[in-house]
């Protein structure tokens, strides 16, 4: 999961809260045994475990590779195959100028990720560059793309419509990928937390709905083909 940091940044930052984020959903139509093959893999339950979790890195703050403090994670812009393409940073209030929201492309943040303190190649965050908005010019040359606060504390739904649960954490594997959805259960099915693997892209699901939706007819079908987590391991890890 988030390796914990050893570097002398992490330790002058001291704790760094964490925040979560809200909402999301999909109508898919994906064969519940591939699923179920998927979830229930060695590999699959190593990346959910030792990945990197949405909600660690929302709230994290950004240094320059000088050591100077650019901002807190504020929101994660991902592509239609769930690859991080950006970070939406909330920069800091100077004397002269306001805080202000920076939209940080995610390859110009150093790997490995690091919990709490994330270090960017760069120093000036209010240059055009780092706009929060795309130019519209360049508009249509973007692929779909969707924040994650368009996914977390989404209600999950199957697929005639009945409450699964919510959506509680993403977690991402090492290049920065969503690679599962997280889905604490409702008690009405059973309880408990699973990781539903991510589907690869968004296809029939938008991030415009109000529910997150899982390609399983029934609460358990859904719970059969998720991988049941360890509550105690993944918030540890």
């Amino acid at each position: 999961m988030w390796i914990k940091s050893r570097i002398a940044l992490a330790i002058l930052m001291g704790t760094i809260s964490n925040s979560v984020l809200p909402v999301a959903a999909w109508c898919e139509t994906a064969t519940p045994v591939a699923a179920e093959q998927s979830a229930q893999s060695q590999q699959f339950a190593r990346t959910v475990y030792d990945g990197y979790r949405a909600s660690r890195l929302l709230g994290s703050a950004v240094f320059s590779l000088r050591g100077e403090y650019l901002g807190v994670v504020r929101n994660m812009i991902l592509a239609d195959d769930g690859q991080i393409v950006s970070l939406l940073v909330e920069g800091f209030r100077t004397k002269d100028e306001p805080e202000f929201i920076s939209r940080i492309p995610f390859k110009r943040v150093l790997r490995p990720l690091h919990e709490g303190a994330l270090v960017a190649d760069f120093a000036d965050l209010r240059s055009r560059e780092y706009g929060l908005f795309v130019d519209p010019g360049q508009a249509q040359a973007e692929p779909h793309e969707f924040s994650i606060s368009k996914i977390i504390g989404d209600y999950a739904r199957l697929q005639a419509g009945q409450g699964y649960g919510y959506v509680s954490d993403l977690v991402f594997d090492s290049g920065g990928k969503l690679a599962a959805v997280v889905i604490s259960r409702e008690a009405s099915a059973g309880g408990g937390t699973y990781a539903f693997p991510y589907p690869g892209e968004t296809g029939r699901w938008s991030p415009k709905l109000s529910y997150y939706g899982l390609p399983y007819v029934t609460a358990d079908q859904a719970s059969k083909a998720g991988l049941r987590l360890d509550m105690k391991e993944f918030q540890n890890s």
